[in-house]
C-alpha cells in the first residue's frame, strides 16, 4: 500500500511571520509536497489564488495590516478564485467566539487551532483531502457550474457507495433547490430527517417554504433552528428575511441583532441591520451598524461607499451634520477616482450642507450629483437615486426630481420598498397624490412594454420579441424583470435552433443585470442553470 504523500499536491501557505510559514513549509515538505508558494499578507494571498489553483491553502487568521484571513476566503469565494476541489484550512491562535464565528461563517474546510503540530496537521490534511477526492468529479462539476451534471453524479455515488452519505445528501439538497426542484428537496430533506435531526436538512427545508412563499412555515423552522442551536447564524438571517416578508420590520431588525451579537464581522450583515434600522427610524441602532460596517469592510472586497454615505446620513438624522462632515472626507480618502463613490458623497453632501445651513455648498454638492449621475447612470441605484431626489426637491429642482423618479421607478416598477420610499419623500397630501399619479404613470408604461414582449414569445414570435425586450432592457439597464424576461427570449430561441457563444454571453449579461433583486433570484437561479446546460451543448460541438 501506497505512503501517503503531498507529492502531486500543490501547496500555498499564508501567515505574515516568515518563522511560521517556515515552520508550515517544513511540515509539508517531509509529507512529500514539493509545490509550495507562500503569501505574507492577503493581498498577497489573493493575487496567488487568482494566478494559480492550488490544492491545499493553509491560511493564518491574522495577517497583520490589510485583510485577514478571513476576508482572503470571502474575497477567493467572492471572486470565484477558489475551486470546489480545494481544501482551504484557517489556521489561528485567537480562540474569540467573534472571530471563530467569523471564520466559520465563510465555510472554510477547516479550522485549525496553534500550536500546530505535525501530527495534527497531517492527520487534518489527510482527512480532508481523502473527502475531496471522493467527491472530485462532483466538484469540477460544481467549479463548472453545470448543476444537472453535478446532481448526476451525486445520484451515481449515493448509488454507489455509503462513504460521505449525509455529505452526498446535503450537496444533492443544495443542487435541487438552486435549480429551483423544490419538491425534490423537501422530500429529500423530510427523508434525512426521520433518520437524523440535521440542521441543514431542517435549514433547506425552511429555504424551500421561503422560496415557496410559505412564510408563515419558513419562520416557524428558522425558529426552530436557532433554538436548537444559537451558533446557526445563517438561520437568523433567513429568518430575518422572512419576518420582512411577513410584514414585521421590527422583530427582523431584533433578529439581526441578535445575530450580529453573534457574529458581527459581516459587512452585509451589519448593513442590512443599518437598513432595518434606518426604516424603523431607531437610528441609534442604525448608526452603530454603519459604523460596524465600514471598521469590518476595511481591507473587504465587499465594502461599498454606500456604508460610508449611510453612515453620515444617520448622523445628519442625529442632528451631528458636523461629524458627517468627517465622514464625507472618508469617503473621498477611502475610494480614489471612483465615479459611484464621488456620486454619493455629492448627494449626501447636499443633505449634510443644507443641515448645517450652507445653500450655497448643498447647491454646488447637488448639481455636481446631477451631473455625476447623468454620466455614469449605471451607478445611480434606488437609494442613491432616492438620495438625489430628496435632495433635488429640497431645493424646489421639482423636473429634476421628477426625472429621477421616473427612472428610478422604471427599473423598479415591482419593488415595493423602493415605492414606497419614493412616496415617503413627500409630506405634503397634494405632492404625496402628484408623486403617486407618476409612479403609476411610469409603472403602467413598463408593464405594457412587459406584457407585449411576453405576448410575443408566447405567441411563438421569439425575435420579435428579442427585439423588444433588448431595446427595453438597453434603456432599463438596472430593472430585473425586463433583463430577466430579455434573457428568457434569447434562452427560448436557443432551445427552438441552437445556442451560439455570442447569444448564450448576450443572455448572461442580462443576467447579471438582474442580479440586485431579491425577489427574483430563484427565477435567475433556473435561467442561470438552463444557460449552463446550453453552454454543454456549445463545448461538445
Amino acid at each position: 500500500m501506497a505512503l501517503w504523500s503531498l507529492n502531486k499536491k500543490s501547496i500555498l501557505i499564508i501567515d505574515d511571520f516568515p518563522e511560521m510559514r517556515s515552520l508550515i513549509r517544513g511540515m509539508v515538505t517531509d509529507f512529500g509536497a514539493q509545490h509550495i508558494e507562500q503569501a505574507r499578507n492577503g493581498t498577497e494571498a489573493v493575487e496567488a489564488l487568482a494566478g494559480h489553483r492550488f490544492d491545499i491553502v493553509l491560511c493564518d487568521y491574522n495577517l497583520g495590516d490589510g485583510k485577514d484571513g478571513q476576508q482572503v476566503l470571502e474575497e477567493a469565494k467572492h471572486r470565484n478564485l477558489l475551486p470546489f476541489t480545494t481544501v482551504f484550512a484557517v489556521i489561528t491562535a485567537e480562540c474569540s467566539s467573534q472571530m471563530v464565528m467569523g471564520a466559520l461563517e465563510y465555510q472554510p474546510d477547516a479550522y485549525i487551532s496553534k500550536p500546530v503540530t505535525k501530527t495534527v496537521l497531517q492527520v487534518r490534511l489527510k482527512k480532508l483531502l481523502e473527502k475531496k477526492d471522493s467527491l472530485r468529479e462532483i466538484n469540477r462539476a460544481l467549479d463548472k457550474k453545470l448543476l444537472g451534471r453535478a446532481l448526476e453524479l451525486c445520484n451515481q455515488q449515493l448509488q454507489n457507495s455509503s462513504k460521505h452519505r449525509f455529505e452526498l445528501l446535503k450537496l444533492k439538497s443544495d443542487i435541487l433547490i438552486k435549480t429551483g426542484e423544490y419538491d425534490q428537496a423537501k422530500a429529500l430533506c423530510e427523508t434525512v430527517l426521520e433518520e437524523r435531526e440535521l440542521p441543514w436538512a431542517l435549514f433547506d427545508t425552511g429555504r424551500v417554504h421561503f422560496y415557496r412563499q410559505q412564510y408563515p412555515e419558513a419562520a416557524d423552522i428558522f425558529s426552530r433552528i436557532i433554538d436548537a442551536n444559537s451558533a446557526f447564524v445563517s438561520a437568523y438571517d433567513w429568518l430575518a428575511d422572512t419576518q420582512k416578508k411577513l410584514g414585521d420590520p421590527g422583530s427582523a431588525q431584533r433578529t439581526l441583532m441578535s445575530a450580529v451579537e453573534k457574529s458581527a464581522k459581516s459587512v452585509l450583515r451589519q448593513r442590512a441591520l443599518a437598513v432595518l434600522a434606518d426604516k424603523n427610524q431607531d437610528y441609534e441602532v442604525t448608526e452603530k451598524a454603519r459604523r460596524k460596517a465600514v471598521r469590518v469592510g476595511k481591507g473587504s472586497i465587499l465594502r461599498q461607499p454606500s456604508d460610508y454615505a449611510g453612515l453620515a446620513k444617520v448622523l445628519v438624522k442625529l442632528s451631528t451634520a458636523k461629524e458627517a462632515l468627517k465622514v464625507l472626507d472618508l469617503i473621498k480618502h477611502e475610494f480614489h477616482d471612483n465615479p459611484q463613490a464621488d456620486l454619493e458623497a455629492a448627494t449626501v453632501g447636499s443633505e449634510i450642507y443644507t443641515a448645517l445651513g450652507n445653500e450655497k455648498l448643498s447647491e454646488e454638492m447637488l448639481d455636481k450629483a446631477v451631473a455625476l449621475a447623468a454620466d455614469y447612470p449605471g451607478f445611480v441605484s434606488a437609494d442613491v437615486g432616492v438620495g438625489l431626489a430628496q435632495a433635488c426637491h429640497v431645493h424646489g429642482r421639482k423636473a429634476e426630481a421628477n426625472e429621477i423618479i421616473c427612472n428610478i421607478v422604471k427599473n423598479n416598477h415591482d419593488n415595493d420598498d423602493v415605492l414606497e420610499k419614493i412616496s415617503d419623500l413627500y409630506g405634503d397630501a397634494a405632492e404625496k397624490q402628484e408623486i403617486q399619479a407618476l409612479i403609476d404613470k411610469t409603472r403602467n408604461e413598463i408593464i405594457a412594454v412587459n406584457n407585449e414582449g411576453v405576448r410575443l414569445l408566447k405567441i411563438g414570435k421569439t425575435a420579435e420579441s428579442i427585439e423588444l425586450f433588448s431595446k427595453a432592457a438597453g434603456g432599463l439597464p438596472h430593472n430585473p424583470i425586463i433583463n430577466l424576461n430579455a434573457a428568457q427570449a434569447l434562452i427560448n430561441m436557443m432551445k427552438q435552433s441552437q445556442p451560439t457563444r455570442p447569444s448564450l454571453e448576450e443572455a448572461l449579461t442580462y443576467l447579471q443585470a438582474a442580479n440586485n433583486s431579491d425577489s427574483h433570484k430563484e427565477r435567475q437561479r433556473r435561467l442561470l442553470a438552463v444557460c449552463r446546460e446550453l453552454s454543454t451543448q456549445i463545448q461538445a460541438k
